[in-house]
């Protein structure tokens, strides 16, 4: 099961309150529920404008997300995770780099299916900049690992820097690390193991979970090997355990995941529906008669038994025929060049449209208007605690709409089209068997998916004739016609 976290958060102002972030919270958390999806933490800022990222506990989460300490973001809608489309964009591409992937519990498409197309461009622009700025800061950081030499992360329990700046050890840490080697190869579970510290805090001042142990049982730093990236040094730091005791561990972990089930990445995930009563579709398993393990994309409703029908679907199946489906359709130059176009028709629209001017514009007035009338009541010889108390909240909640009309009145530089195009055109010499390449292309061009016995239905991220209508007869030619085996064993429809 994946870890997950939540982020929620509400604006300022009157009609905003905290039930807002418990409605957003619970709403979340049905969504993990339906998904098999843990959750381990929730980030909520309150009274926070989405206008800019600058927020405590987002950025709190930004943080836990560089250091891997969840798989998934689970936002309410778009608009809590932000409202500018750059720092969106730039945030993602920063999650994604981290290993976190975004599920919106309430809405699939935010700004129409263009949006989404100039949202994942500027992501991908801000992958570029991010990598960009990176490769200036890790020559220093390349040097310090040639010689074994702390980077400033990723120091593993057990170890603290020395003044040399290389890893020495850390004598109560390493006595933890070697008591979880020993239990484990006593017999106890990594729950057990971790049940068993909580009282004793991680290095970042946390409980001990079972993937905390898990990471600490696979970790050949405690071999004495030293790694940064590529860069590999066996003996480059003090061995905490002896190379026999890890090689049993290691012999014992890879006998234990034989014998449990491989986890799985539904790639379909808010995206794929049922024709026959409209719920979604999720990822489930089940194990067939000589232990192997299947996947599908079966009916919440059917699996919470509400009457639906509907069969599950193998996921193998399914993802492939998607990704060769809209490698077919979309991925041509003519619809291309159409999506590109639609994209600078948005771009311009966006800069034309001044209704968040007007809209903070009315805002102000009314919150000035609310601070005059106090400020008259205070000349009057009228002060109460309540008057002062309203009177600071409407200056927060005029600096909050300054600053949003601030932001709305800035003009965005516009994409120009070669780039959208030649952005698109990138994923037209991607390869069909990398997961990562078909997880993206769906995630960029694919917007719903409708499933019925005989059919399905793609609706893609771009105006006009953007549906593909396909039976599921001319699948199983497809198939049979050498097309990788996509229906290996059938689809269970």
């Amino acid at each position: 099961m994946k870890n997950a976290v939540i982020y929620a958060r509400y604006s300022p102002g009157p009609q905003q309150t905290e039930q807002s972030i418990e409605g957003q919270v619970r709403e979340c958390r049905q969504y993990a529920a339906q998904h098999g999806l843990n959750i381990t933490d929730v980030y909520a800022d309150r009274k926070q404008t989405g206008r800019n990222d600058n927020r405590a506990e987002f950025q709190r989460m930004l943080r836990d997300a560089k250091r891997g300490k969840f798989d998934v973001l689970i936002v309410w809608k778009i608009d809590r995770f932000g409202r500018n489309r750059e720092e969106i964009a730039r945030n993602k591409a920063f999650l994604r780099l981290a290993g976190v992937s975004i599920e919106f519990a309430c809405e699939h498409i935010p700004d129409g299916p263009e949006g989404i197309i100039l949202e994942a461009v500027l992501e991908g622009m801000a992958e570029y900049y991010s990598a960009n700025l990176a490769q200036n800061t890790l020559r220093g950081m390349r040097e310090n690992a040639l010689k074994a030499k702390s980077n400033g992360s990723g120091i593993a329990t057990g170890y603290v820097t020395g003044a040399d700046g290389r890893r020495v050890i850390d004598p109560e840490g390493a006595e933890i690390v070697r008591k979880i080697f020993r239990e484990y190869l006593e017999g106890r579970t990594m729950s057990e193991i971790a049940s068993g510290l909580k009282n004793i805090p991680t290095k970042r001042g946390r409980v001990f979970t079972v993937g905390s142990v898990s990471k600490i049982l696979r970790n050949r730093n405690y071999i004495g090997e030293y790694k940064w990236m590529d860069i590999v040094i066996p003996g480059g730091m003090p061995a905490i355990i002896d190379d026999q005791t890890f090689e049993r561990v290691q012999l014992k972990l890879a006998a234990q995941k034989r014998n449990h089930r491989s986890g799985a990445t539904y790639m379909l995930t808010g995206k794929v529906f049922c024709g026959h009563c409209g719920s979604t579709m999720v990822g489930t398993s089940g194990t067939g008669r000589h232990g192997d393990v299947h996947y599908y994309y079966a009916c919440l409703r059917r699996r919470q038994r509400k009457g639906c029908k509907k069969e599950s679907v193998r996921k193998e199946w399914l993802e492939k025929e998607v990704v060769r489906l809209t490698v077919e359709h979309v991925l041509r130059d003519e619809v291309i060049e159409l999506i590109a176009d639609k994209v600078m028709e948005l771009q311009y629209r966006e800069r034309e449209d001044n209704s968040k001017v007007v809209y903070f514009e009315g805002k102000l007035a009314e919150v000035q208007k609310s601070i005059d009338n106090l400020v008259r009541a205070i000349e009057n010889g009228l002060l109460t605690d309540e008057i002062d108390l309203r009177l600071r909240q409407l200056s927060e909640e005029k600096a909050t709409y300054q600053d949003e009309l601030a932001a709305a009145q800035a003009v965005q530089p516009i994409i120009p089209r070669e780039t959208v195009v030649a952005w698109m055109k990138m994923f037209k010499a991607g390869d069909v068997d990398n997961p990562d390449y078909c997880r993206r292309l769906i995630e960029v061009f694919v917007n719903k998916i409708i499933l019925y016995d005989d059919k399905l239905i793609i609706t893609y991220n771009y105006s006009g004739d953007n549906a593909e209508e396909v039976p599921i007869n001319e699948i199983e030619e497809a198939a049979a016609e050498g097309l990788k085996n996509v229906l290996s064993g059938g689809p269970n429809i």
